[in-house]
């Protein structure tokens, strides 16, 4: 089929759900493919795993808001266009989209014809700049790596795995404590986090708590140079997917990294199916 005809793929971000479910039905009538997210973390996680042709994004939500996800986009996908929805137009709000690069805004409540008509005009325009249709489904999960967060207050265990995982084709990030971490995720998610449990200040649980409660998505390997069945079941309780003996054996490692990369991507597929599913039984045609 011709680029051209093919259905646009459009993410919705919101974290109404009554919004959510009646939205994406009616863009679907409209000859949209619809993904939804319900929060700016699962929309980041969204846009990682596949591609999208626009974004439709709420400003205002509980965990990330929507100017952040935005920022995000633009340093992970520059081209994506972004349509922002929100209750407080104003000729500034206006103002900041054209300079900050936002495709277009639309208040609430939203007026579907306008919302589908600014969308379609969004990818337009975004294809016409960039010279060429869209890519393949198929050359994006080609170019897909996977993000891993290596935290560990010893800086050359730091370098060393850096240095490796680099080889094996991980793209990593590095903190030296716990606080560094949760501060380097509020500006860019990974899939995988390995994580010492052992150190100054904030210790590896206390992060990992804090991880679930915020990211529950991301994978957790903990390290420990003292493992105990105690700690373990502490870990496993707070969320963590593997518990391994510091140093790490490195083929090991980087096979339970890859191994939790896909059960995180199986994971998100699966809540995808039961948001549309969701939307078909509470919105059936």
């Amino acid at each position: 089929m011709d680029a051209i005809n093919e259905p646009i793929r459009l993410l919705l971000v919101d974290d109404e759900e009554e919004f959510l479910l009646a939205t994406s039905q009616a863009l679907s009538r409209r000859g949209f493919e619809v993904s939804v997210a319900p929060n700016g973390v699962t929309a980041l996680d969204l846009i990682e795993e596949q591609p999208f042709d626009v974004v439709v994004l709420d400003v205002k939500m509980p965990d990330i808001n929507g100017l952040e996800v935005f920022n995000q986009i633009r340093v992970r996908i520059p081209e994506m266009p972004v349509v922002i929805l929100t209750g407080h137009p104003s000729i500034h709000d206006a103002f900041d989209t054209s300079r900050h690069g936002i495709a277009d805004y639309i208040s609430k409540p939203v007026d579907m014809e306008e919302l589908a008509s600014k969308a379609r005009k969004a990818v337009a325009d975004s294809r016409r700049r960039a010279g060429s249709s869209k890519p393949s489904a198929e050359a994006a999960v080609v170019t897909q790596a996977i993000d891993v967060m290596i935290v560990d207050d010893e800086v050359d265990l730091l370098d060393s795995l850096q240095k490796v995982f680099k080889r094996r084709n991980l793209n990593t990030v590095t903190a030296e404590s716990g606080p560094a971490a949760l501060a380097m995720l509020e500006e860019r998610l990974v899939d995988v986090m390995v994580l010492d449990v052992k150190m100054p200040g904030m210790d590896g649980l206390q992060v990992l708590r804090r991880v679930k409660d915020k990211y529950p998505s991301v994978q957790v390997i903990l390290l420990s140079g003292h493992p105990s069945v105690d700690a373990a079941t502490k870990g496993i309780k707070l969320g963590a997917s593997e518990y391994l003996k510091k140093p790490p054996d490195i083929d090991e490692l980087v096979t339970t990294i890859n191994r939790l990369f896909e059960e995180r991507r199986e994971m998100l597929e699966e809540q995808q199916k039961k948001l549309i599913e969701e939307i078909r039984r509470r919105y059936p045609e």
